[in-house]
């Protein structure tokens, strides 16, 4: 196999700490010099391992040593630290003697260690500093949430229950979790807890609003509650609780069914002002990084789906696809989670990605540009794919 298809992890790896900045901000993800643009998509490919791919130069780098049959295992899920320090995976078997923990790859020392033993993990969340990772599996009483040190393996168990979905605060200090019915506000270790509410409607995943808010449903409302426990009606009413906050805390994207049918409306934070942006059937939607774009996974008819862009009041429609079923099963149906923790827009907001199904059947990641042009790549042997 040519070098430029799969090179050394560590130089590839190098060369993108040395083009990097620390990021200005929450999920800026990196900032890379004007000289050299390096693209990366984190990877599970079909025979579920974990892979680090440059859509640039087309290098497949493996994180870590690959899995083999004769071990049992397969990864499940990976995510990359906020600010890129390490990438942090889970691996899982059905086998009784598989392997089952969480692994971390540090990128200074490109030296990859167990960090959890004898746990499940099926999903991943760093917080925004990168000195720790929350992680769910199931425990003996229901799901379990712990946050684990990244420097010392220290785990401690957050909240036990389900469902359970949560939201790390901007400085790390506390995570706001949705626990069965209540809403609650934590300690990083699980110390002192306050609650919000123990009537929670059936949405997803709080939010942390600028300022120390925590955005939640009750009913069809969606309330914030501020650092002093008062609450702020934002949504008055018609909300299924599907929401999405961008990261500048400036708008708030929720599906809305007061009216005939249901329509997915931005709401300004500033001016309180609702702007419908489209009635067609919503699966999923993610702000840019930059906040100036949503992208909303439609149904396309035929099992397929398609990403409609809005940007200011234009909508660009790009080219619908297959989704792969891990991603269709796993992840859409939580996707206000994921957005806590996966990207699937490029760093510099211009493009997206999909996990997706070609016409042979082969998995592989769609990347497309945001503003309907035209323009795709196909990364082949992805049945799971985000921005690294």
């Amino acid at each position: 196999m040519p070098w430029s298809v799969f090179a050394p992890a560590w130089l590839a790896r190098s060369m993108l700490r040395w083009c990097s900045q620390d990021p200005s901000r929450l999920r800026s993800r990196r900032v890379l010099c004007h000289s050299c643009v390096v693209r990366h998509l984190l990877v599970v490919d079909s025979v579920r391992n974990i892979m680090l791919v440059d859509v640039i130069g087309n290098l497949r780098m493996p994180i870590g040593a690959p899995l083999t049959a004769a071990m049992r295992s397969q990864v499940t899920t990976a995510v990359w630290s906020a600010q890129g320090q390490w990438t942090a995976w889970s691996v899982n078997s059905v086998e009784m003697d598989g392997i089952r923990e969480v692994r971390l790859h540090d990128e200074d020392s490109d030296l990859a260690s167990v960090l959890v033993e004898s746990v499940s993990a099926f999903y991943l969340c760093p917080s925004p500093c990168g000195r720790w990772l929350s992680h769910l599996s199931p425990g003996p009483f229901g799901l379990e949430l712990a946050v684990s040190n990244i420097a010392t393996g220290a785990m401690h168990v957050i909240e036990r229950g389900q469902p359970m979905f949560w939201s790390w605060s901007s400085d790390a200090t506390q995570i706001a979790v949705h626990v069965e019915n209540r809403v609650i506000v934590t300690d990083h270790d699980g110390g002192s807890t306050r609650l919000l509410t123990d009537v929670a409607g059936s949405f997803i995943t709080p939010r942390w609003l600028a300022g120390g808010s925590v955005l939640f449903a009750i009913d069809d409302r969606i309330m914030a509650a501020g650092p002093d426990d008062s609450l702020t009606s934002l949504v008055a009413g018609g909300s299924m609780g599907r929401f999405a906050l961008d990261d500048e805390s400036r708008h708030l994207a929720y599906v809305d069914t007061a009216g005939d049918s249901a329509a997915l409306v931005v709401l300004d934070l500033v001016s309180l002002t609702p702007t419908q942006v489209t009635t067609a059937p919503v699966i999923a939607f993610f702000w840019s990084p930059d906040a100036s774009r949503l992208a909303i996974l439609s149904a396309a008819g035929d099992g397929q789906v398609q990403w409609l862009v809005a940007e200011g009041s234009n909508i660009h429609h790009l080219q619908p696809f297959h989704p792969t079923r891990t991603w269709a099963t796993s992840v859409l149906p939580f996707f206000e989670q994921y957005t806590e923790s996966h990207a699937v827009w490029s760093p510099d907001s211009t493009s997206v990605v999909a996990p997706a199904v070609d016409d042979q059947g082969g998995t592989g990641a769609l990347i497309q540009t945001a503003d309907s042009s035209g323009h795709k790549q196909w990364v082949p042997d992805a049945e799971l794919a985000w921005w690294a």
